[in-house]
């Protein structure tokens, strides 16, 4: 059996009341457009939004539930030397997230799973998808769109926590897959990424995959940086890894530039050190830097004394 693993991070909350405005914002316009009804719309306001919530809900459960289906066929079918992750967030820089369903680790490289608990006729030339309405076909967002856009973010992300143990060329480690769990009927033709039905194809074509790709060490350090979630990295990318990244028809994601001094880089994990303050002991109040793996690594490394007087100087000003 394959290897659960959860993410530890408080990005999920953030990313969580992100997505709980949205549903909100879209519950207030509904509201609104029920009380434009002449003479009843007061009445009709509430039963909006009650109608919303209830939409809302089975929506999410449905989704829920194809998401779990295919997690238990995963962690039952797949080796134990495969890592599982579900509802995995990344934020490759403050406020820009990324929520990817299922996320696979193993010496055969990372696998991105988009599920879509969908109901209907759907077909896809490409990136472009439509849906079955009556006689007609209607465009729709679409999912191989969605799951190469979170590809591109996790390895943005991955990239810029500068860790020595995982590969410059990560993106081609990198493979994004949606999987259908319930259509009626689909037909996709030339579409950018690995579409299956239902998790037996897909669990067949993961175990055909060969292994080599990433070593067993580096397999490791990815799997540690998507449980611990360290914060983005404020730094420049190098101009080659951004031109790469980043398509042309969206703009790069670009960290916004420091302006402190480098981050020092943890010796053991080769990621950036993280600012914190002591809360206990003698070194109370003091600045330090720390490892964002901690408590598995308990690296420190002291703040240059320039910068902890300017601190000083700045607290003592704000204060003033």
């Amino acid at each position: 059996m394959a290897q659960q693993l959860y993410q530890l991070s408080d990005v999920q909350e953030a990313f969580a009341a992100r997505v709980q405005a949205k549903v909100q914002d879209r519950r207030e316009q509904t509201q609104e457009k029920a009380e434009d009804v002449p003479l009843i719309g007061w009445l009709l306001r509430p039963v909006a939004g009650w109608a919303f919530d209830s939409r809302e809900h089975s929506n999410t459960r449905l989704g829920e539930r194809g998401e779990e289906a295919v997690l238990h066929s995963l962690l039952r079918w797949l080796p134990e030397h495969w890592f599982v992750f579900h509802n995995v967030v990344v934020e490759p820089q403050p406020g820009d997230f990324a929520q990817i369903d299922l996320l696979l680790a193993s010496t055969a490289g990372v696998f991105l799973i988009e599920t879509k608990a969908w109901r209907g006729s759907y077909k896809a030339y490409r990136n472009e998808w439509h849906r079955r309405e009556g006689n007609t076909w209607a465009g729709i967002h679409s999912p191989t769109a969605q799951v190469q856009r979170q590809s591109r973010m996790l390895t943005w992300w991955i990239t810029e926590q500068r860790s020595l143990l995982i590969p410059s060329d990560i993106r081609r480690c990198i493979t994004p897959i949606v999987v259908f769990t319930q259509p009626q009927w689909l037909h996709a033709n030339q579409c950018s990424v690995e579409i299956f039905v239902g998790a037996s194809d897909l669990i067949r074509f993961l175990q055909e995959q060969p292994a080599g790709l990433l070593a067993t060490n580096q397999v490791e350090a990815i799997c540690d940086l998507i449980i611990h979630s360290p914060t983005p990295v404020l730094r420049e990318p190098d101009a080659a890894p951004a031109a790469q990244l980043a398509p042309r028809a969206e703009p790069p994601y670009r960290p916004m530039k420091s302006r402190e001094q480098p981050t020092p880089i943890c010796p053991k994990c080769g990621v950036p050190l993280v600012l914190r303050t002591a809360r206990k002991g003698t070194n109370s109040g003091n600045q330090f830097y720390g490892c964002p793996n901690f408590p598995r690594c308990r690296e420190i490394k002291q703040v240059p004394h320039s910068s902890a007087r300017q601190s000083s100087g700045d607290e003592s000003r704000r204060h003033s």
